[in-house]
């Protein structure tokens, strides 16, 4: 990881390392997501962030995530937030939900840059009155009890999802969907992947508003970079340019902490690293975002065909 310094032993060193960001105000967010589901995650922050590069990594070899254990879904989060900041990243986003919810906090707490998730804004929907139905991978419905909200897990969608990319427009979401399923005025998509089939589940359920939380995750970094760049410029940042007290005040983005891990499993060898035949380049909305990884070119495919059919460019 980058050395920036520490300040408790726990959290990243602020000071520095936000003065730096406030100097070059060319941020570098790089997106990390066990294949295809993050670049729902990196369309929302090209339509609706400020920064000057995007890097996406996609471990494509070793998708889905969703049935992994939370031991070795850290060490594939450590192992792909290395590899993002090797290749230049000043912020990290795991636009994946199983690994935001089960392995977020055990690498921000060792992680020398900013790192964000995506959640299921469940609780949010349930709070509006709402009946919600929450589907997810079942890593990550473990993690949603309590919510308020009924909540299914989905072993096989992301999955196909995968096999079917580029052309994910193929996927039939309404044969992974138990029969149980009624009628609700919210759906919460649990998983990066279930956002790149939406309207699907717009046709299933269409009294239904389709919730995700990449347009959250979107909103707290740019809350970020606003305190960055609002301390930088003598102004009140929304919310503060220390990277430590933002992290308090954006607990609505992280999940519940939970015991340590003792030991990892090695997967460091297994997230391709970035090199120069694995990487394709491209612009979108005035951003440069740059795919690198093995599969660098079936996610550049997969967020054209994306791109085109949602109008996004």
């Amino acid at each position: 990881m980058r050395e920036t310094g520490k300040t408790d032993g726990t959290l990243p060193a602020a000071a520095a390392y936000i003065e730096d960001m406030a100097a070059k105000r060319e941020i570098t967010i790089g997106f990390f997501d066990s294949g295809t589901g993050g670049l729902s995650v990196l369309a929302e922050f090209l339509k609706h962030s400020s920064f000057a590069r995007a890097i996406y990594l996609g471990d494509n070899e070793n998708a889905p995530y969703g049935n992994r254990s939370r031991r070795e879904l850290v060490s594939l989060a450590r192992a792909g937030a290395e590899r993002l900041a090797a290749a230049g990243a000043d912020i990290v986003v795991f636009a994946c939900g199983t690994i935001s919810t089960n392995a977020l906090e055990a690498v921000k707490t060792a992680s020398d840059l900013p790192v964000f998730g995506v959640f299921p804004p469940a609780e949010r929907c349930v709070l509006s009155g709402k009946r919600t139905a929450v589907f997810a991978t079942p890593r990550t419905v473990q993690r949603l009890s309590g919510t308020g909200a009924d909540v299914f897990a989905l072993p096989d969608l992301a999955g196909e999802i995968e096999r079917c990319a580029p052309h994910v427009g193929k996927v039939c979401v309404k044969n992974h969907l138990p029969q149980t399923a009624g009628d609700y005025g919210a759906v919460v998509l649990g998983c990066t992947h279930y956002a790149l089939v939406a309207e699907q589940f717009a046709e299933i359920f269409p009294s239904a508003e389709i919730v995700w939380g990449g347009q959250d995750t979107a909103r707290a970094v740019n809350s970020f970079l606003n305190g960055v760049y609002g301390k930088k410029e003598g102004k009140d940042p929304l919310c503060g340019a220390d990277y430590g007290a933002f992290r308090k005040k954006s607990d609505h983005f992280c999940p519940k902490k939970t015991g340590g891990l003792t030991t990892f499993a090695d997967f460091s060898e297994k997230i391709s690293k970035p090199s120069e035949k694995s990487a394709c380049f491209c612009d979108f909305f005035g951003k440069k975002v740059f795919f690198i990884g093995n599969a660098a070119e079936l996610n550049f495919r997969t967020f054209v065909y994306f791109s085109q059919k949602y109008g996004l460019q």
